[in-house]
């Protein structure tokens, strides 16, 4: 069943074609969704540690499947390091926290009322049903696969489109799913393009997107219209700041890596630095230095030869970063190293650059980059690297380095949802406390409990608590019809003894 022609998949380090796989359209998402549907129910009836099983089934057939990692690196051109130490290693404890976390937070829980403190309320978590995850091309584990975990453990049915840049990946997991001996049409993979998407979002009763603000809130009005709840990951523009008195080796250590892990294409990594004048110079000499010293190859699926870098995943984010650079460089910015296109590699190569001089009338330091560049800006104190990493209509990630109690009060009033103090990205890992963006960089939230929680419809069925039982029923025969004054009486009297002081 097929919407258009097929889709080629290209090694973007090599150029080589990888194969091809269907754009199976709406009417493939309609009978996808059909089958998760028909799943669904038996799913949502097993207990949670049976949903965990399966879980942890899946996770062993992926770590004990080769093709997985050789799989994940040739589609997306990343190092095999971050595709074993990244990708699958946070699929891995995602897994593991989802089995032991959701026995907890989604059993029913009780409340009990102050007021009516007769009655007792039973919070019931039901699963929605089928949710649709709308993966990108950069994380195919991370950000396709990934993101259908907490809607399975909370008894869901998923059915995932990852980007056609890179859905090889996905593909295979979805194989490796039905291999572990899971129910097929609980989680199922679909390839297409963006008609399959929208057919997706049109469907589904819930959706989890991670992509362009742009696209993202197409699908957030879509699901506005449709009154399903929805989750967006979109762009970021992440800050770093370091201040004076930060161990200017560790935070320049620190950039270099979060400004070129995955080659840029990642939302939470760091899109634009701010530094104090007076350390200024020795952190753009000591940020210069580790960029320079970064290996930067065709990436072996093997890893038998060490390197840090790989290519751009996608040839349009290579055009957005050369656009920035030549502007950055014609409104006066400085190429402290990198700057050019690896013309002695076969693929979608840009140097790993750093620029100095930044400033914000540079798309640099106001769009996102999402590619191997990062401009330094210079800021007289904290107040002025505060202002301007406010002064952006996104607010995912930021960092700040510099002294403990410093960093930690500047850090507290930054807008993003997630901020590091003396450290970069690794909070991504930490997969028991929500990961979301403020402003335009998406609703909701990954990981917690809150993310566990939000793939769920709750249900609050209220009783009489037994021992208290007659006191209830002789309320209920008092307060309601026939109104009467001396009942009026006696609430007002109970209105201002508990509440009038």
């Amino acid at each position: 069943m097929s919407g258009s022609e097929a889709i080629r998949v290209v090694n973007p380090a090599t150029g080589e074609r990888l194969a091809e796989v269907p754009d199976v359209g709406r009417a493939g998402v309609e009978a996808a969704v059909a089958r998760a549907r028909e799943a669904a129910p038996a799913w949502a009836a097993l207990a949670v540690p049976e949903r965990a099983a399966a879980l942890h089934r899946w996770r062993k057939a992926i770590l004990d499947e080769p093709s997985v990692c050789e799989t994940l690196v040739r589609e997306s051109g990343k190092p095999r390091y971050e595709a074993e130490g990244a990708e699958i290693l946070y699929l891995s404890e995602l897994i593991h926290f989802a089995g032991s976390a959701a026995r907890r937070v989604l059993k029913p829980e009780v409340r009990r009322p102050f007021l009516f403190a007769t009655k007792r309320t039973r919070l019931l978590r039901r699963p929605l049903g089928v949710v649709g995850v709308i993966g990108p091309w950069n994380f195919p584990i991370l950000n396709n696969a990934a993101d259908a975990v907490f809607p399975l453990v909370a008894g869901n049915a998923v059915v995932l489109k990852p980007s056609e840049v890179t859905p090889l990946t996905s593909v295979l997991l979805g194989e490796l799913w039905k291999k572990a001996g899971n129910p097929e049409g609980v989680f199922q993979v679909v390839t297409g393009r963006g008609e399959a998407g929208a057919a997706l979002v049109d469907l589904v009763d819930g959706v989890m997107f991670t992509g362009s603000v742009a696209t993202g809130r197409r699908v957030a009005a879509r699901c506005g219209e449709r009154l399903v709840p929805c989750v967006t990951e979109l762009g970021g523009k992440s800050p770093l700041v370091v201040l004076a008195g930060a161990d200017l080796d560790a935070a320049a250590r620190a950039a270099a890596f979060s400004s070129f892990f995955n080659s840029g294409q990642a939302c939470i990594r760091t899109e634009r630095i701010y530094v104090e004048e007076a350390v200024a110079d020795e952190f753009e000499r000591l940020l210069a230095g580790k960029v320079k010293a970064l290996r930067q190859r065709v990436p072996d699926p093997a890893f038998g030869e060490e390197h840090d870098l790989g290519s751009v995943t996608f040839a349009r984010q290579l055009a957005v970063a050369e656009a920035q650079l030549a502007d950055a460089v014609a409104k006066g910015a400085k190429v402290l190293c990198g700057g050019k296109r690896r013309d002695d590699l076969p693929g979608l190569f840009l140097e790993p650059t750093v620029l100095s001089g930044a400033t914000h009338e540079m798309e640099l330091m106001r769009e996102e980059t999402f590619g191997p560049l990062v401009g330094v800006m210079r800021v007289k104190d904290a107040e002025e690297a505060l202002r301007l990493s406010n002064d952006s209509h996104l607010g995912l990630s930021a960092s700040v380095f510099g002294p403990e109690g410093r960093a930690r009060e500047l850090a507290s009033r930054i807008d993003a949802g997630i901020v590091n103090v003396n450290d970069v990205i690794w909070h991504y890992a930490v997969v028991e406390a929500p990961v979301g963006g403020q402003k335009a960089s998406g609703v909701g939230v990954r990981h917690g409990t809150e993310g566990i929680r939000q793939w769920t419809r709750l249900t609050a069925v209220t009783t009489d608590w037994a021992p208290a039982r007659p006191v209830s029923r002789f309320l209920a025969r008092r307060l309601v019809f026939p109104y009467d004054r001396r009942v009026l009486a006696v609430v007002r009297r109970a209105t201002r003894l508990l509440y009038g002081r």
